[in-house]
């Protein structure tokens, strides 16, 4: 877990991001562009701010990698006899003044291997903060036109709902002057009663899906005044080779960072065979006086140490290394075959949808209109009852549902294949 001490020195690095979400304005948030909410998702939102504190701890770590051990001071006194320690100076005092200094000298490039680790480490979290980025702003694209299209259709039941009382107001007048039944009046109602019960539906979501946008962009405050343009801009067909697009990918980028990690962690864990030196150096000074006529005066004395592999040659730490390796090869295998299978399902589902809203907008709305309008005129002129006017309306309101929802899926699937085939983004690489 990372410690206090690492967000203090985040705070120190160079290029260090401050996590700092503006406020969005009021105006902007009535009539809500995409552009903006893309804006502000790489410093509002939370996976993207945990992300971020995530690389700047991993920059840390390259600093504290590349230092080797401290120096170690050791002061000590010896020869401590009942005869008193005689007058004068501290350092004239008849014991044993030892004052000494030891360091270990880091051998098999130990201090450059670690160092080399987590720089690859570091790359990993920055990619790690590009596809956070990534995601995001495809999650904050889809709940943008979630929310249009819950807006869309709440005008359209309006619309519906306001037809369907004109309709019942005009079929009483005529009731009460003997020109239609009763009966026709109350099959309006029901009708309005059915879209009503959908419309309250509809608000519910509108509502979950507002709160679920302003999370995403900094937003809480101003949660239930959030609405999208209600536009859906025009998406032009996808036809770009994208073969060459898995590598490029921030979480491809990522695990192969890993794997480059792995590598280095596995040649420290050989270098520990490599024994470290341990050098002491130690000034001894045991001043001669009448009480003690056996001193020695000033003497210096040099050690060396090594380990002696006895009980182990690192075999563990070299055998794990050796499987965290296979493990992180095995990692970008399968995210590479994820990014792979990502790709194919975007570019499947935009293609599915755009199809479909060919065939919505271009077709099926436009017949849907004709036989609505071709209804209301022949009931207007008596040709026809309230029931195949009723049935021409709700043909008509599941068409222009229908629209407003292939126009956001179709334009969700825009997004969705961009950001699948979104090379790493270069800002945030190391």
């Amino acid at each position: 877990m990372p410690s206090l001490r690492h967000f203090l020195l985040i705070l120190t690095l160079p290029g260090a991001t401050a996590l700092a979400c503006p406020p969005l304005p009021r105006e902007s948030a009535a009539v809500l562009p995409l552009a903006l909410v893309l804006a502000r998702v790489p410093t509002c939102h939370p996976d993207v701010r945990a992300a971020e504190t995530a690389a700047g701890i991993a920059s840390a770590d390259v600093r504290t990698a590349g230092q080797g051990p401290n120096p170690q001071l050791t002061l000590g006194a010896a020869s401590l006899s009942g005869n008193g320690v005689g007058s004068g100076s501290l350092w004239n005092k008849t014991f044993d003044h030892q004052l000494r200094i030891d360091q270990l000298v880091e051998r098999g490039d130990k201090p450059a291997l670690r160092r080399a680790g987590a720089q690859a480490l570091e790359r990993a979290s920055r990619a790690d903060l590009a596809e956070a980025r990534r995601l995001a702003r495809v999650a904050a694209t889809r709940a943008y036109f979630d929310l249009a299209a819950a807006l869309a259709r709440q005008k359209e039941m309006t619309v519906s709902i306001a037809l369907n009382e004109e309709s019942e107001r005009a079929l009483e007048r005529r009731a009460r002057a003997g020109d239609a039944a009763p009966l026709d009046a109350t099959r309006f109602n029901l009708d309005a009663t059915r879209v009503q019960a959908d419309l309250k539906q509809t608000m519910a979501d509108i509502r979950g899906l507002r709160l679920q946008l302003a999370g995403m962009i900094g937003a809480e405050d101003q949660a239930d005044t959030l609405a999208p343009a209600p536009i859906f801009a025009d998406v032009a067909a996808l036809t770009a080779d994208l073969s060459q697009a898995v590598d490029q990918r921030a979480d491809v980028v990522a695990a192969q960072a890993r794997v480059a990690a792995a590598e280095q962690a596995r040649a420290l864990a050989l270098s520990q065979r490599t024994r470290d030196i341990g050098v002491g150096v130690q000034l001894s000074r045991y001043p001669a006086s009448p009480t003690n006529t056996a001193g020695t005066g000033n003497t210096v004395s040099v050690s060396i140490s090594v380990p002696l592999f006895v009980r182990h040659a690192y075999d563990g730490e070299i055998a794990r290394a050796e499987a965290d390796l296979r493990a992180a090869e095995e990692l970008l295998r399968r995210v590479r075959l994820a990014a792979q299978t990502d790709l194919a399902r975007a570019r499947s589902d935009w293609e599915a949808a755009d199809a479909r809203y060919r065939i919505i907008v271009e077709q099926l709305v436009p017949a849907a209109e004709r036989v609505a309008a071709g209804a209301e005129l022949a009931y207007r002129r008596g040709a026809s009852g309230v029931l195949d006017v009723l049935d021409a309306r709700r043909s008509l309101r599941a068409a222009q549902v229908e629209r407003v929802n292939v126009q956001a899926e179709r334009a969700k699937a825009a997004a969705q294949l961009e950001a699948a085939s979104q090379p790493l983004d270069s800002s945030v690489s190391p």
